[in-house]
């Protein structure tokens, strides 16, 4: 039995974030990295105005994986996890199968990330790199050229904009449980990790790794170990 593996990337990322997970995974699970639109291989296309518009767009992403594949899970990481949060509502709102499994990585629960105003996007230049420089996870070599910023900065504040005007609504808890994971000295995540219980009827179960917001790459080995051990286990959909 095969399982698809729809992988949601992080504010600034793409596909090919996802791409060296490729050689790590089971030979029974299949990468399938979701490509957002303004960047990689869609990098003409017009950036998303919200949540919603996005997961308009990624919801025929997941239904055509779902009906191909004998099962699928999602993946996502910072606002990717905000996004598969959001896919997952209407995937339920549309009577869609839902995932076998879900794993949220680098976000606190919705009601925690909202305590505190996300304008960053709004900040300018200097600033706005400072704050980018706070989550890690960029080369310092993007920082020294200047084509490579002006280049990728429209994509970031794409994104942070995307995740600072989000606006959440409490919804029935999803029929599911939740994998959360989280790097041990990750600063940016509000909250406590444990209240993302409330979000599902079977609950959710918190799993750390060594390292800060971009665990998963500093830690890809173990993360990817994790994640085959939940897929390859997990039972057969009904």
């Amino acid at each position: 039995m095969t399982i698809s593996l729809i992988c949601l990337p992080y504010a600034g990322g793409s596909a090919q974030v996802y791409k060296r997970w490729t050689n790590r995974l089971h030979p029974s699970v299949r990468l399938v990295p979701a490509e957002l639109a303004g960047r990689g291989s869609r990098m003409g296309e017009p950036f998303y105005e919200d949540v919603a518009d996005a997961v308009r767009d990624l919801l025929p992403l997941v239904l055509e994986t779902a009906l191909v594949s004998d099962s699928y899970a999602l993946f996502g990481h910072s606002m990717g996890s905000l996004l598969g949060y959001e896919l997952l509502h209407a995937l339920r709102e549309e009577g869609c199968p839902l995932p076998t499994a879900v794993f949220l990585s680098g976000r606190g629960a919705p009601h925690c990330e909202l305590k505190e105003a996300l304008r960053t996007h709004m900040l300018p230049d200097h600033e706005f790199l400072e704050e980018i420089k706070r989550f890690g996870g960029m080369p310092d070599e993007l920082f020294q050229h200047r084509e490579l910023l002006n280049m990728f900065m429209p994509i970031l504040r794409a994104d942070f904009k995307l995740v600072g005007e989000y606006e959440h609504r409490m919804r029935t808890p999803l029929p599911l449980r939740l994998f959360i994971m989280s790097g041990k000295d990750d600063v940016c995540v509000k909250g406590p990790l444990s209240e993302w219980e409330r979000y599902a009827t079977e609950g959710s179960e918190l799993m750390l790794f060594e390292g800060g917001h971009f665990f998963l790459h500093e830690q890809e080995r173990d993360v990817v170990a994790v994640i085959n051990k939940m897929l390859t286990e997990a039972p057969a959909p009904i």
